[in-house]
């Protein structure tokens, strides 16, 4: 289970892999930690990062490996440095993702942070917080109604509706016509990011857009809540919900 960053240098393109396939791509504290990295620490010369997950996995991410979720979730709420949707979110690079397979709560939230995102033919969108009993904190229920307005977004988060990738096109929370496998959706994704290094304005622009959103308000008070609820009811829910899973 790792992140892995390579750098492209002379397209200017940096690609972080999420890997961990046996767990569905899921994520360690340890990989929060790099991927935050990932986004904080790159050469001069990147102009686009691009986010994928193992493509041996069928996910591109299930979200925080419920194994480890009394760890993850022991953070403390001021605690930001090894988020990486936060990272993501300070990033000046336009980020582009490519999602396949499943893309649950955090893998999902990953991409929502992404500047747009390529997909696969079988890549599914899915929010379960409310089916285990926690609150997201990485942006979540902030971004998805913005995203695909707020009818389609409470009844992907609030009753559990998954969205497949023909309907994610529609809504607009991907780009381009889904590709038959992941590697062609990558593909896309990368030629995409390369075209970035020839547009001098896309770093502003970028952050333009994202100013004019004007989320840190709602995404600080997303946090606060998820957090208290962590605090008081997490462990107990995680348990119960890994026990039934593993009798599946």
């Amino acid at each position: 289970m790792s992140v892995v960053v390579s750098d492209d240098v002379s397209h200017g393109v940096r690609v972080v892999e999420i890997r961990n396939p046996s767990r569905g791509n899921a994520l360690t504290k340890p990989m929060l930690a790099s991927l935050a990295r990932a986004f904080d620490a790159r050469p001069r010369e990147t102009t686009c990062v691009v986010v994928v997950g193992d493509a041996s996995s069928r996910s591109f991410c299930t979200g925080i490996d419920l194994s480890a979720a009394a760890e993850v979730f022991a953070t403390d709420e001021g605690a930001t440095r090894d988020d990486p949707v936060r990272a993501m979110e300070a990033c000046d690079a336009p980020i582009v993702g490519v999602a396949h397979g499943t893309c649950v709560n955090a893998g999902f939230e990953i991409l929502l942070a992404c500047d747009v995102v390529f997909a696969s033919e079988d890549a599914t969108f899915k929010d379960t917080h409310a089916q285990i009993g926690i609150l997201p904190s990485w942006g979540l229920s902030v971004k998805l109604s913005r995203a695909i307005g707020s009818n389609a977004a409470r009844a992907c988060s609030v009753f559990g509706e998954a969205i497949d990738a023909t309907r994610a096109r529609a809504l607009g929370l991907t780009t381009g016509t889904p590709r038959a496998t992941a590697r062609e959706a990558r593909d896309d994704a990368m030629a995409f990011a390369r075209r970035v290094k020839a547009l001098p304005g896309a770093k502003g622009i970028k952050r333009a857009i994202h100013d004019g959103l004007d989320i840190a308000g709602v995404r600080a008070e997303e946090r606060r809540r998820a957090f208290a609820n962590y605090r008081y009811a997490a462990r107990e829910k995680f348990a119960a919900f890994n026990h039934a899973r593993s009798k599946l």
